[in-house]
């Protein structure tokens, strides 16, 4: 398998809203990355350069999955 099959730059090419999505970095681990839609929102709720919510400044990405989304903490290693 190759990277071109799970490029996030394709993301442009879908028209509906996608629940799932599955990129590889190039980080030489051949490991790919499912992301979950977890929330949908209007732009003018989060800041524009920042992109924090709110509810949200001052936490890292992780702090936030944490906060808001992850269910137990084996969702984040």
């Amino acid at each position: 398998m190759t990277l071109t099959a799970f490029d996030p730059g394709v993301i442009g090419n879908y028209r509906e809203r996608k629940y799932l999505l599955h990129f590889q970095w190039n980080d030489r681990t051949g490991k790919i990355c499912r992301y979950a839609l977890v929330e949908t929102f209007n732009s003018n709720e989060i800041h524009h350069r920042t992109k924090e919510k709110k509810d949200e400044v001052g936490l890292t990405q992780k702090e936030i999955w944490k906060k808001k989304y992850a269910k137990n903490d084996i969702s984040i290693k």
